[in-house]
């Protein structure tokens, strides 16, 4: 999405990974990322890419900006191509949307002026120009023309299955473990992801680090809260341009160790190769000074801040809002004949959107995850529920059984029992008798047995 104060340009953007290969080995994917951007005609309402819309001409505004800086004695050669060159009347232009977006911006180098040829021949290297494929000796700027369905360069990223920490984390570009940028090896580390996947089981409190290629820098989004939207709880992260004038972990990004930009400010000059200043829309969380200097700016934290919402447990985003505001410096040049009365200001071109909303049936992969999870917490408490119901009624049981002492009866015989015991008796007495009339000896206790042993 493009912004200007008074025109909003839907377009859309399809991500794509090409060229896939895995390394088992180190447990690698790389890759080769490949974008395409079209128009939005359904989400762009009665706006069409045929508006024009006026912002200030980035072409001779950047191209001021960077021989003041670099080579400031040839300004009188750059004031000199510029007339030749573009015949500007001011230093803003009226395009229509779909040049800015992706036609680009038509710059006539059929010209035969010595300056106007040196500068043509300077501009031919810039990342976002590109040669017309029709006219010779015409250039397109443009904002993604240069980049809509081309392919772009290697990344390799971890897949997280030895580890899940490492899941989607930036290990190389075009086959460099680092970049050699910024001034300390801190910054110029890969520490993130490459934004397409976040590592899962987010701690509270742990940040979320993505690898900026835009940028060339580490973006880090801290948590602020938690949230609950569409059936799941969800952790809110946001982030800024920093600080490097003083928050010293963002001071490599200085230009130099004493020359630093204000809070909320962040230069392309050495990653793009583009004197553009990146802030946040409307310059939120941007130091006062700049927005005292422009009207008609309302930064709205809620519209305009870097935001992340996401499920912990899996990291999986349901809105994600990257927003940037693309700026230039203007200030009165005496040697540039049409920006010799300019008020110093930080201005903005415009401020972009790209932005992932989860919907569908993505979406209800998530939630379904989430109300089994919900019905497993009512199985275990119901569970425990009946556990501690169990133990209590034994313990009621052990408690009651404690104090109780159990008695057998026992039962006298009776009178018949007596006689019956009396009657058996006799008839053993009886029985002993007969056998000893009848002559019959017990070897056991015969007295001729006794009186061996002297009994």
């Amino acid at each position: 999405m493009l912004r200007k104060l008074d025109h909003t340009a839907m377009s859309s953007e399809y991500k794509n990974k090409i060229d896939v290969t895995d390394n088992d080995a180190e447990d690698s994917l790389t890759y080769s990322p490949y974008d395409v951007f079209s128009f939005n005609h359904n989400k762009s309402g009665d706006l069409k890419d045929s508006d024009y819309v006026t912002i200030l001409n980035p072409i001779i505004v950047g191209m001021v900006n960077h021989v003041a800086k670099e080579s400031p004695a040839l300004l009188s050669i750059v004031n000199q191509a510029i007339t030749a060159i573009f015949q500007p009347s001011s230093i803003y232009i009226s395009v229509r949307v779909r040049e800015i977006l992706f036609e680009g911006i038509e710059i006539n180098c059929n010209v035969t002026d010595f300056a106007a040829k040196a500068v043509c021949a300077q501009m031919k290297s810039l990342s976002a120009i590109k040669a017309h494929d029709t006219k010779k000796n015409t250039f397109l700027f443009s904002v993604f023309g240069t980049k809509n369905a081309t392919v772009g360069g290697r990344i390799k990223v971890g897949r997280g299955i030895s580890n899940y920490k490492d899941t989607g984390r930036v290990l190389e570009i075009d086959g460099k473990k680092e970049i050699n940028i910024w001034s300390t090896e801190l910054c110029n580390r890969f520490r993130g992801t490459d934004g397409w996947i976040i590592p899962p089981l987010l701690e509270e409190g742990e940040s979320v680090r993505v690898f900026g290629t835009d940028l060339c820098r580490n973006v880090e989004a801290l948590p602020v809260g938690t949230d609950y939207m569409k059936g799941v709880h969800v952790r809110v992260y946001e982030a800024t341009m920093g600080d490097m004038e003083h928050n010293e972990e963002d001071k490599c990004y200085c230009a130099t160790p004493t020359t630093c930009m204000k809070k909320g400010l962040f230069d392309l000059s050495k990653c793009m190769g583009v004197p553009i200043i990146v802030t946040l829309p409307h310059f939120l969380e941007t130091d006062p000074y700049y927005l005292e200097r422009i009207s008609g700016l309302e930064p709205v934290h809620d519209e305009h801040i870097l935001k992340i919402i996401l499920e912990p447990m899996t990291s999986t985003p349901l809105i994600a809002k990257k927003r940037a505001q693309l700026n230039l410096m203007v200030a009165a040049v005496p040697r540039i004949t049409i920006m010799q009365n300019i008020t110093e200001a930080l201005h903005p071109i415009f401020w972009m959107e790209e932005g992932i909303v989860l919907e569908g049936p993505l979406l209800k992969k998530v939630q379904t995850i989430f109300i089994a999870l919900k019905v497993l917490k009512v199985l275990n408490c119901v569970g425990l529920l009946a556990s501690l119901v169990a133990i209590a009624y034994g313990a009621y049981g052990y408690y009651k059984n404690r104090k109780s002492i159990r008695v057998t009866p026992s039962h006298e015989p009776s009178n018949g029992g007596n006689e019956e015991v009396t009657r058996s008796t006799n008839v053993l007495i009886a029985t002993l008798n007969g056998m000893e009339q009848k002559g019959h000896d017990n070897p056991a206790l015969s007295g001729h047995e006794f009186s061996r042993y002297n009994i």
